[in-house]
């Protein structure tokens, strides 16, 4: 029966670390069946959703921490299961960068308790304007009895430049 762990993985980036935990996990018979890596500076962060038989989840995790001791391991339990009254809501935020926008934005679905899935923000630089510019992609669990166009409508009042798009 096949078990599944999420593995949090964290350490200074050297070339082909990924591509090597990748292959260590399908040498012991398992798939991710997830992945998010990030990337800061010279370090990262991933995070793993593991599958794998039960009886070579502990072997693998063992086998991680021996191959590649110059990183952090953490192992949990998936407990990864479908939330019926919820939906996924994909959107791109932009606008004019200024203080306070990303926490502002934050406020705005804690405040609709919706849960935040996934959040990336980047802050360019635009010298053909003269500004820095905001971006965002968001992923958003979003309870059925909300619309989307209520959510949209809710983040563009944070200011008058900001815009959302559903993707």
């Amino acid at each position: 029966m096949k078990k599944m762990f999420i593995a949090t993985v964290l350490g200074a980036v050297t070339p082909g670390v990924i591509k090597a935990l990748a292959e260590e996990t399908r040498e012991a018979g398992g798939e991710w069946i997830t992945s998010k890596v990030i990337k800061v500076d010279h370090h990262f962060a991933a995070l793993l959703k593991v599958a794998i038989e039960d009886d070579m989840s502990q072997p693998l995790k063992v086998q991680f921490e021996r191959q590649f001791p110059k990183l952090t391991f953490l192992f949990e339990a998936s407990s990864a299961a479908p939330l019926s009254n919820v939906r996924e809501l994909h959107l791109n935020v932009d606008c004019k960068d200024r203080p306070g926008l990303t926490r502002e934005i934050v406020d705005v679905l804690v405040n609709l308790d919706l849960g935040i899935e996934h959040m990336e923000f980047n802050r360019v630089h635009v010298s053909t304007i003269g500004q820095t510019v905001f971006t965002s992609k968001l992923t958003v669990l979003l309870p059925n009895e909300v619309s989307n166009e209520s959510v949209v409508e809710l983040l563009e009042g944070i200011s008058k430049d900001l815009r959302v798009s559903i993707i």
